[in-house]
């Protein structure tokens, strides 16, 4: 009988903080937004720095595979056209 009344009060009790326990946990004050926001952007801006090369790199690209029909002056000149 004594072990009965143990157990109900041990399940009692944990049951009735258990409560408590759970609305603690998702109460949480974030006081580090501002820092949060500043890694984001050191992030976002090595990736935009690292992006312009590659951008570069694909505009001469399309650039040699697309030749304008344009002669330079030095063509020209090589050629006898005026």
């Amino acid at each position: 009988m004594k072990r009965t009344i143990t157990i109900i009060t041990v399940l009692v009790t944990q049951f009735a903080l258990a409560n408590e326990l759970m609305a603690a946990s998702s109460v949480r004050e974030d006081t580090s937004m501002f820092l949060v926001w500043m890694f984001l952007g050191m992030c976002a801006l090595i990736v935009i720095v690292q992006l312009m090369p590659a951008m570069f790199l694909i505009f001469g690209m399309l650039k040699s595979l697309f030749p304008s029909n344009k002669q330079s002056p030095v063509n020209l000149q090589a050629n006898g056209e005026k």
